[in-house]
């Protein structure tokens, strides 16, 4: 046994448990006590005062006691918990306590609450989702639906990494599809018997008294709203009609007015004459027209909106599937990106201010991704990519682990799409301060920190749908169709033009040749966003060059133009007003001050010989405050005059 380096026996005076392991620690934390010496007599009485686990505060103590516990002598043909090597002893480990992970909550609709989601079958899930009853042209309401399926399952099998097997069923063809087809049907019969306008007129007014009944009867208020426009847009087209078959009007009169009441009349008219001659139809082809019509629709949609392949299940050959979903304003990922930001089971509000917030999220996602991918492409050598540290970037790498563990958790509330999002946007507004505090320092962003926060909010959009293709960062450049590797193949050639305009701007700019830098606005400002490139100019820092949709870059350039219309447009009428007043300023200044007074004769009867108003219209003496008030004026004016004279002398 070696020598006692040294002297634990004071411990042996203290009684109180937490006194004695403070005391100790406080000993320890100046001496080395493992290397050169092994377990004494003294290590041994004072492991036995202590011998229970430590706090973990008291390090020293802590890691003296774990060293004692390691060289103590086993017994019972129990091996030692930890091994030696030369005279360095390595301490006993134990597992970290760790902290409780997050469990994925969804919402049972049979208990109408969030339970832990837990699969019958290891890993393996299995879903069943039934299909719609599909007999028209669908609806947002019918988008809503698949594709927040379609983000419920990306987000089970892309994120959670569970093996999903996703089934739909498409519902039995019913009244209301074959009643459909039909109508379809019998309506095209009755076109094509070419019916005269004044056999229209009558057939739809004929048509129009069941609808009515219809309509009175109906007590949805939707249902009822929809009914009173078709009625309106009816009533619209049936008055040119009656009034031109009562005057004889000319042939292509008649047959142009009479088409028109035809398409807005087709659901009344197709509805009496399914009524009328409906049993009639009974050839099976006529039914299989318009679920195979629809379900080519359906697939082309669902591509259209990238949702993800499906297993159909027919139990019928007349069963269909479709979402036909006709979007002016919105792409597909502003779509999909409306529905991430509001919770899949809650109701969801079809305004222009839903729609327009996808767009603004589009827009502020993109911009930092293509802001990242300018900072990424600027060079620099290999140790240039490695920069240190400094308590910025530390802090934004804290909120960034941070924002990950937030989007964690609100996935597993339930697939809180809402709440990830908000949270994905707030690194993102983080990470635009960091960036643009560097800039204003003139200091480059680490680049390593930004490349990890934009790979992680890709993967988190790719695992959402919103993004397609294979590009790491951002969303995809040019449009579907074209080069995924669009960016690294022309980038190179822009940086070059970009170069060579901004050595032509500087030259132009202490030359003060004017035409030049004109061209390179005109470049930047009309001839790149035709190509789907837009140049920011930065001050003192390299001109930014980014790869944006065309579309998106015109409707910018368009909203720019508008705004510095509007702003010239106020600009003019400032100057406008400003021009007036200083004409009825310059009027006011040409008035003599002995002629202010005596062109309100219905004030004033009496003048003094200076023009000074002496009594009222009444004839009564002006009293001493009126009289006072109107000397200011009188002077006021007096003053104004003798300035307009001064100024005609001087020629201004």
């Amino acid at each position: 046994v070696a020598s006692d380096p040294f002297d634990y026996g004071f411990l042996l005076c203290i009684s109180e448990d937490a006194l004695r392991v403070e005391t100790l620690n406080e000993y320890l934390s100046s001496r080395s006590y493992l290397v050169g010496y092994g377990r004494s007599q003294v290590d041994a009485e004072a492991f036995a005062l202590l011998c229970r686990p430590l706090p973990e505060r008291h390090v020293h103590a802590l890691r003296w006691y774990k060293h004692i516990a390691a060289l103590k002598p086993q017994t019972n043909g129990q091996t030692p918990e930890c091994s030696t090597k030369a005279k360095r002893v390595q301490p006993p480990w134990s597992p970290p306590e760790g902290t409780d992970v997050s469990k994925l909550h969804l919402y049972n609709s049979l208990t109408r609450t969030k339970e832990v989601f837990v699969p019958q079958k290891g890993n393996k899930v299995l879903w069943y989702c039934c299909g719609p009853t599909v007999y028209d042209a669908s609806h947002m309401g019918h988008a809503r639906s698949y594709i927040s399926f379609d983000i419920l399952r990306r987000i089970l099998k892309d994120y959670f990494k569970y093996d999903v097997f996703y089934c739909m069923n498409v519902t039995d063809i019913d009244d209301k599809i074959i009643k459909r087809a039909r109508q379809n049907y019998l309506l095209e019969q009755y076109g094509e018997k070419k019916p005269s306008p004044s056999q229209i007129l009558q057939d739809v007014l004929t048509a129009r008294t069941p609808f009515k009944a219809k309509l009175a009867e109906t007590t949805d208020p939707d249902k009822k709203q929809m009914l009173e426009r078709l009625d309106a847009a009816v009533d619209a087209a049936l008055g040119p009609l009656q009034m031109s078959v009562q005057s004889n009007a000319a042939g292509d009169t008649l047959q142009n007015q009479a088409q028109v009441l035809l398409e807005e009349a087709k659901d009344l008219l197709s509805d009496w004459l399914d009524s009328q001659f409906g049993s009639q139809v009974t050839e099976n082809s006529i039914f299989s027209l318009l679920p195979k019509y629809w379900e080519g629709e359906y697939h082309k949609d669902m591509e259209a909106l990238n949702v993800s392949k499906l297993i159909l299940v027919n139990n019928s050959i007349y069963e269909v599937l479709t979402l036909c979903i006709v979007l002016y304003f919105l792409s597909a990922r502003q779509l999909r990106l409306a529905f991430l930001m509001h919770s899949w089971k809650d109701t969801l509000d079809y305004s222009n201010n839903t729609m327009e917030s996808a767009i603004q999220y589009e827009r502020f996602i993109n911009e930092f991704f293509l802001n990242v991918k300018d900072i990424l492409r600027s060079p620099t050598d290999i140790t240039g990519q490695f920069e240190k540290w400094e308590a910025e970037e530390i802090e934004l790498n804290k909120s960034f682990y941070e924002k990950k563990t937030s989007v964690h958790e609100a996935l597993c509330d339930n697939i809180d799409t809402r709440s990830a999002l908000e949270e994905m946007r707030a690194l993102v507004g983080q990470s635009n301060t960091y960036m643009a505090a560097r800039r204003s320092a003139k200091l480059p962003p680490n680049r390593m920190l930004l490349q990890s926060i934009a790979l992680y909010l890709t993967d988190m959009l790719k695992t959402f749908g919103a993004i397609e293709g294979s590009e790491p960062i951002g969303f995809p450049v040019g449009g579907n169709g074209q080069n995924a590797d669009l960016e690294s193949t022309v980038m190179p050639y822009l940086s070059v033009l970009s170069d060579f305009r901004e050595d032509v701007r500087k030259i132009a700019r202490e030359k003060k040749v004017t035409e030049l830098l004109r061209l390179c606005d005109e470049l930047r400002d009309d001839t790149l966003p035709e190509l789907g490139v837009r140049l920011e100019d930065r001050d003192g820092l390299p001109t930014s060059v980014k790869l944006v949709d065309k579309e998106t870059l015109l409707k910018e350039r368009e909203e720019r133009k508008k705004m510095e219309d509007e702003k010239k447009k106020k600009k003019e009428e400032a100057a406008r007003k400003k021009q007036e007043q200083e004409m009825a300023k310059l009027a006011k200044m040409k008035v003599k001050p002995s002629e202010m007074f005596r062109s309100e004769t219905d004030k004033y009867s009496n003048f003094d010989e200076t023009g000074f108003p002496a009594h009222d219209a009444e004839g009564k003496e002006l009293s001493k405050g009126l009289a006072k008030k109107l000397r200011k004026l009188y002077e006021a004016q007096e003053k104004l005059y003798n300035e307009y004279l001064q100024s005609t002398q001087n020629g201004s």
